[in-house]
């Protein structure tokens, strides 16, 4: 009887009581189906069988929700009680072969064996159907009475138990279901975005200087809360970025906070973030819970994060390998950042760009791995958490992780691969090696010169133990690497056949991570870290050069790959030291760099560079390791004053090295060569900031005016450099010709008068026609090259607008052709003679990387060039005069003209005037729309005559210097003459560039103004620098400015009015915080909130607002004067 109550005791313990009270009512309701009808009016025993059925039912009634257990236990000694004899309808004969299939199947229980039954309940099922065939069909046997009714008792009790068992069992079952189902339903794949909506963030990413393996960008990424209470929030190391960053997290309910750099891994992808919960409204977020422990092969995971820049974009995979070493991205490129030392996961998502950093779910919600990377074939890389864990607990507590190093990148291979290189399972296992435990073995990859493990460890080693203990995986060796900075360790290897013991002194990680920037001439110089030493082959010494495009070492700005290892000849093993070496350096002498490739070390050179005339401010970036933020100080003292003036000395010197007999006119051509060197400052008239070099032409030695190549000199804010033999100046730009790729300028003619002859270039009496010979004379001062070449041709020069930049066009300008071709590229400049007389030029066209014509370069009448020249020798004020009739004219056959409605007296008229023309001139397009009540020209219209004066050539309708021309026409077949009114030509000569909050403000220029549907101030912007303020907000380039702030602006005098009234209030006091270093910055994120209206060049407009950051973005002017003397002034406001 106690097993029968135990046994239903037990079965349902672990329910709570609302669960018994089911199981009671259950049992109540389902008893009614045991077997009795057969026997209803035959005898006392189906009385009994009643009276037994009607106890348990009463009982149960009696007893809802009690003990259970009991009332069964009542039940049975109520029937065992009953008198055999009372079964006088048994069939002996039956019940023995009930009894005995009884026996068969309940594997020996008998009638006295009820205490037992309980525990066979799948053979009470089988019994209590012999029972009732034997209750049905039984007859009465005196011969074993006795014995049939203890098989009639027990086939009754057998009829009531099992029943009442089958019941408990799916009385438990349901709950059991019931209570899983609730779970699953808690924690289902079609409820993971809701429970984690308010813990996953995206990010909005800024770099606003190069630094490190980053460079200065804006993208997107994802976060997850670790630790709503703290405020922290776990991504990657990639996200964050090891230099001066902005980051902004945007909630679910689309709430924006700016957030804290905490801290990012020296070598791991993962940084932790921090916001302020108390800035947080109305919504509470949940840490999600880091499980590393849950991550297991084939383990079904969700990738919820910012895909594609989407909030909460969730994207099912399957974990497979767990023991990868970590991936190489890309593999080609120049320092970028890869992990190192570490597993990684692999697992096949779809999960794309925007979400690295997103948390890697179970479906309990809980991160098995962070999202890192991936590839194109659906691959994606997932980062483990045991490293992120560890730091994850100093991080709460407000301390930096420990982390030591040996600069070795360590690579982990597989026991087969291991016994390739000569390594036995067996001899390792002898050693201390977990080999039945482990999948592999940690071998040295590389090991970086000069570190604590150069000389120790040896490329190939395999890792057996570290200080007596087995180190089978990455977790293992830095969990003793992290816990002996400053002590030696070791090491038990396997080299060469043989097993070692080897010691290295273990380094404080943080030592080789780069802190500190300095901004020199928009260059950024740091450190050279450990982290891109391991990615190449060079030893962690020197200072890196992360280039920005408008830097001072621009040819070795692409790779980005560069280390400087003295200047001068004085060794900068670190910034400190090359601070030092540019005290003492003049601002006007020479730098000479020796620089390496810390990817190929034969790879070494060295070069000359110079400071630029004009510099931007010059600051140093240093960074807080208790806040993750960089506090900013200007660097005063490093540029030394100017060099005296080149003197008479250096002056005859170079006279007497360049002193030539030979008194020949391509001699006199050669002197006058110099070569040419230009580094824009700032972006401007939709050019960028990339340094070139070639040659120019002096064209009057007594002023000092140098003719170049507008493809030389395509950025008027570029500071401007000449060599003349030994000897290099300083110059300033004179003029940039507004139609013509011609640019003028200046050097300092007392310096070298005395040496450069005058070429006494005048205006010839006729144009050079085709089939005139000429020679070509292109080269340097030291090399002249010499051609012969014929006029093939003359046409109408025409280069298209590239939509990207609007650079400046050149239209209704007639360029000579010459055969044979020169080649482009070896030419700048060259000179067009006949007869010792400069005829012609030959320019090089200015380009950009979008650029689509095909023309390289352009032969120009120096007629054409001669009156902006004659200009500059009476003035020295920059000219700008030039007028033009805002149409692009093309060329009209003669005959066509006569479908036009030109008459033939017209026609004869222009023969007699130029009997070369065989062609007029035709509008074929209206570059600038006018009002509708200002006569202008129309599509179509024929140009005959200018103030009654024949139109030959293109040049008589290029430009004017009055107000007002008089012009006669054709239009739809009638002659006309109307006064027309010419339009100034503005912005070929910028003097005025304003930097703030990234963007580059200027006067609109001509190209500008031609493009543009509504130009509703004198205020455009044509770029900004990536990683600013402005290009989080996701602006587009080329602009107008209409207001900001509320505040209505008409010129760039008032945007550095406006900026000054928007300057950021707390810079001061946040840079003070961040210098002493404490814990927690909250309500002082720099900058100031803005709103901007802007006007696209379709006419749109746009109203946006964006937060200001003066820390990396200080706001300053460039300005020149009007004289051709005057050089560009930078000023900070």
């Amino acid at each position: 009887m106690t097993d029968v109550t135990d046994n239903t005791s037990d079965s349902t313990a672990g329910n709570t009581d609302d669960t018994d009270d089911d199981v009671v009512s259950n049992i109540g309701t389902l008893i009614p189906f045991n077997p009795d009808d057969d026997t209803a009016n035959s005898d006392n025993a189906s009385s009994d069988v009643d009276t037994a059925d009607s106890d348990i039912a009463s009982s149960d009634a009696d007893n809802s929700g009690s003990d259970s257990g009991s009332d069964v236990a009542s039940d049975v000694e109520t029937l065992t009680s009953l008198d055999p004899s009372d079964s006088a309808d048994s069939d002996s004969d039956e019940s023995g072969t009930d009894a005995a299939n009884s026996d068969n199947d309940e594997s020996g229980t008998d009638d006295s064996d009820i205490s037992n039954l309980d525990s066979n309940s799948d053979d009470e099922t089988q019994t209590d159907d012999d029972s009732s065939v034997s209750g049905a069909d039984s007859s009465p046997n005196n011969d074993n009475q006795e014995s049939g009714g203890i098989s009639r008792t027990t086939a009754i009790l057998v009829g009531i138990l099992v029943p009442l068992a089958i019941i408990i069992i799916i009385v438990c079952l349901y709950f059991y279901f019931k209570k899983n189902k609730d779970k699953t339903n808690e924690y289902s794949w079609s409820t993971l975005q809701d429970r984690l909506r308010a813990s996953v963030v995206s990010i909005c990413i800024s770099f606003p200087i190069p630094f490190d393996t980053e460079i200065n960008s804006m993208s997107y990424a994802t976060g997850f809360v670790v630790d709503a209470d703290q405020g922290i929030i776990l991504s990657n190391r990639h996200v964050m970025g090891p230099g001066p960053s902005s980051h902004k997290a945007t909630f679910f309910d689309n709430q924006e906070l700016f957030l804290q750099p905490t801290y990012y891994d020296p070598e791991h992808d993962f940084s932790f973030f921090r916001y302020d919960p108390a800035e947080l409204k109305g919504i509470e977020p949940k840490a999600i819970r880091l499980a590393p422990e849950k991550a297991h092969s084939g383990l079904e995971i969700r990738v919820v994060g910012n895909n594609g820049n989407e909030k909460m974009s969730v994207h099912q995979g399957e974990l497979s390998q767990l023991d990868r070493n970590a991936p190489v991205y890309n593999r080609n490129s120049n320092g970028s950042y890869n992990d190192i030392n570490t597993f990684y996961y692999q697992a096949s998502t779809t999960s794309e760009g925007g979400s690295s950093g997103s948390p890697v779910v179970d479906i309990a919600g809980d991160a098995v791995a962070i999202k890192a990377g991936g590839n194109r074939a659906a691959s994606n890389y997932m980062m483990p958490l045991q490293p992120v864990k560890y730091a994850f607990d100093y991080i709460r507590r407000g301390e930096i992780p420990p982390r030591g190093t040996l600069q070795v990148v360590f690579r982990h291979i597989t026991h087969v691969q291991a016994e390739k290189l000569g390594l036995e399972a067996a001899a390792a296992a002898s050693e201390g090696a977990c080999v039945d435990e482990s999948t592999g073995v940690l071998i040295v990859h590389k090991v970086v010169p000069n570190g604590p493990a150069d000389g120790v460890l040896q490329v190939g080693d395999i890792i057996i133990a570290v200080n007596s203990a087995a180190v089978p995986g990455f977790p293992e060796l830095f969990g003793i690497v992290d816990a002996e900075i400053g002590r030696s360790i070791s090491m038990r290897v396997f080299r060469k056949g043989q097993f070692i013991t080897v010691h290295a002194m273990v380094q404080d990680l943080y030592e080789i991570m780069p802190t500190r920037t300095l901004n020199l001439g928009n260059c950024y110089l740091h450190d050279f870290s450990f982290q891109e030493a391991a990615s190449g082959s060079a030893s962690v010494t020197g200072v890196k050069i992360s280039m920005d495009w408008n830097g001072m070492f621009p040819s070795y700005e692409i790779d980005q790959r560069k280390v400087i290892h003295a200047i001068n000849f004085q060794p900068t093993p670190n910034l400190n030291a090359m601070i030092q070496v540019l005290r003492g350096i003049h601002r006007d002498q020479p730098l000479v760099l020796k620089v390496k490739d810390f990817r190929d070390p034969r790879d070494e050179a060295m070069f000359v560079t110079y400071f630029p005339q004009v510099i931007p401010p010059i600051l140093m970036y240093t960074r807080s390791t208790a806040t993750g933020f960089w506090a900013v100080e200007p660097v005063c003292g490093l540029l030394g004053a100017p060099e005296p003036k080149l003197g008479p000395g250096l002056s005859d010197a170079y006279s007497q090295l360049t002193t030539n007999t030979d008194d020949s006119f391509a001699s006199r051509i050669q002197q006058c060569m110099v070569c040419i060197e230009t580094r824009p400052v700032c972006p401007a008239n939709g050019q960028y900031t990339t340094r070139r070099s070639g040659t120019g032409l002096v064209v009057d030695p007594h002023r000092g005016l140098v003719l170049c190549s507008a493809r030389l000199l395509p950025n008027p804010t570029s500071n401007i450099s000449a060599t003349f033999g030994a000897i290099q100046v300083n110059l300033t730009l004179a003029y940039m010709h507004p139609l013509y790729p011609v640019v003028f300028v200046k050097y300092d003619p007392a310096q070298l008068t005395a040496i450069i002859p005058d070429l006494g270039l005048f205006k010839p009496d006729n144009r050079l026609c085709v089939g005139d010979p000429v020679t070509l004379l292109a080269g340097t001062n030291s090399r002249l090259k010499q051609c012969a070449a014929t006029v093939s041709g003359r046409q109408i020069l025409t280069t298209t607008v590239c939509e990207y930049c609007l650079d400046q066009v050149y239209i209704n300008t007639e360029r000579i052709i010459l055969s044979p071709t020169p080649d482009p590229m070896e030419y700048n400049i060259g000179v067009i003679c006949v007869d010792d007389q400069v005829r012609g030029v030959l320019l090089s066209l200015p380009e950009c990387l979008h650029s689509t014509y095909t023309i390289k370069y352009v032969g120009l009448d120096i007629g054409l060039i001669l009156p902006a020249l004659s200009q500059l020798r009476a003035s020295d004020i920059v000219p700008n005069s030039v007028r033009v009739l805002d149409v692009e004219f093309s060329r009209l056959s003669l005959a066509t003209a006569r479908a036009f409605g030109v008459s033939a007296h017209r026609l004869q008229d222009i023969l007699h005037s130029a009997p070369e023309a065989r062609s007029i001139f035709k509008v074929c397009r209206i570059l600038h729309i006018r009002p509708t009540d200002m006569v202008s020209l129309e599509i179509g219209d024929i140009v005959l005559q200018v103030d009654r004066r024949n139109v030959e050539h293109i040049d008589d309708i290029a430009c004017f210097d009055c107000d007002l021309v008089q012009l006669t026409i054709i239009r739809q077949g009638r002659e006309l003459d109307l006064s027309i009114p010419t339009t100034p030509f503005r912005g070929a000569n910028t003097n005025h560039i304003v930097y703030w909050a990234g963007m580059y403000f200027q006067q609109p220029y001509h190209t500008v103004l031609q493009q543009a549907t509504r130009p509703v101030s004198n205020v455009y912007v044509f770029t900004f620098t990536d990683g600013s303020p402005i290009a989080m907000e996701s602006f587009h380039r080329r602009m107008f400015v209409s207001e900001i702030s509320k505040h209505t602006i008409h010129t760039l005098d008032d945007v550095v009015r406006v900026a000054k009234l928007v300057r950021d209030p707390n810079l001061v006091e946040f840079n003070k915080r961040v210098a002493s270093n404490e814990k927690m910055i909250s309500g002082i994120i720099p900058g100031r909130d803005v709103v901007i209206r802007i006007v696209m060049l379709n006419g749109e407009d746009v109203l946006k607002s964006f937060r200001t950051n003066d820390q990396y973005f200080p706001a300053w002017q460039l300005r020149r004067g009007p004289r051709i003397d005057d050089n560009w002034v930078l000023e900070e406001f």
